[in-house]
């Protein structure tokens, strides 16, 4: 439900709308928390997560917001989410529903993963929040050089970044062709399920590796604007 709505607020951006949709208010009404959107910016100023991946986990916090009037004071609550890639959601019915989780626990439990801190937290508070990536520096491909004029290499290079590298390893037998993401510094390595060397062509699909949120896909055009074919986390 979350991943649908943040779908529905980057077409929102995109797109020039000027709201969500029906469907994606009804789910927000169900889920008591949407995606914090700022109207009046950009995709690349919002912190929406984009990826089009569903949401693992939450930490949220209610406080209290308090307005002068001139007749009386006003006072509400709001709901804060970020997820795992520091996406923000945010509500103001009270804690997200329960119907979209699978488990929640307590913060500063030795279990509890927390992506939310507060200046105030002590320094032991475990806090295991990722750096957001705009939508400007994620979405960026970039051109893999031909490193041969007249032959094709057995296993190419076709991206690296921050210490992980993605390999197309060619056979004569194009279905036996496959793409693997390495981890460089430890040697290990993870298979890119769904693609191989009959439906990826290195010149034509782009590939590209997201550190922060710890995973790789792969496109059917040459940028990460077109559809994603194949993804995989990195190890």
């Amino acid at each position: 439900m979350l991943r649908d709505m943040n779908d529905a607020a980057v077409s929102v951006k995109l797109n020039n709308k000027a709201g969500f949709a029906v469907e994606a208010q009804r789910m927000a009404a169900a889920a008591n928390i949407s995606p914090l959107l700022y109207a009046a910016s950009p995709l690349e100023e919002n912190f929406i997560r984009y990826d089009s991946k569903p949401v693992k986990a939450l930490t949220c916090l209610i406080t209290s917001r308090n307005m002068p009037g001139t007749n009386k004071n006003y006072s509400w609550e709001e709901t804060y989410c970020l997820d795992e890639t520091g996406a923000a959601y945010i509500g103001t019915q009270g804690w997200p529903s329960r119907t979209i989780f699978d488990k929640s626990c307590g913060v500063g439990a030795s279990d509890c993963p927390v992506y939310l801190s507060l200046k105030n937290d002590p320094p032991t508070l475990r806090n295991d929040s990722a750096q957001y990536v705009p939508y400007s520096s994620a979405h960026r491909s970039e051109t893999v050089p031909n490193k041969t004029q007249n032959k094709v290499p057995a296993d190419e290079i076709v991206a690296e970044q921050d210490g992980y590298a993605v390999h197309f390893s060619r056979s004569n037998n194009c279905s036996d062709s496959r793409l693997t993401v390495k981890n460089i510094s430890t040697g290990k390595t993870a298979a890119i399920t769904g693609v191989n060397g009959c439906t990826f062509n290195p010149k034509k699909n782009a590939v590209v590796i997201y550190p922060v949120n710890e995973y790789v896909s792969v496109y059917s055009g040459t940028t990460n604007t077109s559809e994603e074919i194949a993804t995989a986390d990195l190890p």
